[in-house]
């Protein structure tokens, strides 16, 4: 199994995974990563995003209490498109169809950043949308659409998820959570 590095709790705890609790921060997160990705001397900031990848490919990310692998992962691939954009992460065996991104796909970004237009918007909301072939409209009829919909933001594991997850776990790249047996 591969734990969390340092440095991913480090990069990751700067706003990813603030989004309820303090949206800004998770906004403001997720429009710094062209320019951190851009002044990555070091790679520290390459190293985050390749082991991102990592967790999201082994289901290694552990759950939150009361939440299940699958949501979890489902959230990460929320988080990575808000942060990395369009192209799913690297090894990702379940990514989501690009053309549900903004129309049948929500994720915090869009809910606490893009309104209905760029002067209600955040200030990086237009650079965000472009660099994911989205605009403010895609992003309000997915608003639209989710209020009829079971769950704008995460799908239903598919079959023979379960049985990959043991096989994860079998192989040492992931710790067997509570309710996968």
């Amino acid at each position: 199994m591969i734990p969390e590095s340092k440095n991913f709790k480090t990069y990751f705890g700067t706003g990813f995974h603030m989004a309820d609790e303090l949206p800004e921060f998770y906004v403001d997160a997720c429009e710094e990563v062209p320019q951190m990705l851009a002044a990555d001397e070091d790679g520290s900031y390459g190293a985050f995003r390749d082991e991102f990848a990592v967790h999201l490919r082994d289901s290694s990310f552990p759950p939150l209490r009361r939440s299940s692998q699958w949501i979890t992962d489902e959230w990460l691939r929320n988080v990575w498109f808000d942060a990395f954009g369009p192209e799913p992460a690297p090894g990702d065996p379940y990514p989501v169809p690009r053309e549900d991104w903004g129309r049948r796909r929500l994720t915090d970004y869009m809910l606490h950043a893009v309104n209905q237009t760029p002067e209600l918007s955040s200030p990086g909301a237009r650079a965000w949308l472009e660099a994911r072939g989205l605009t403010f409209e895609d992003v309000a009829a997915g608003v639209e659409w989710s209020a009829t919909a079971q769950s704008p933001s995460f799908r239903p594991a598919p079959e023979g998820w379960l049985e990959r997850l043991h096989d994860l776990t079998e192989r040492g790249l992931r710790a067997e959570q509570p309710g996968e047996r």
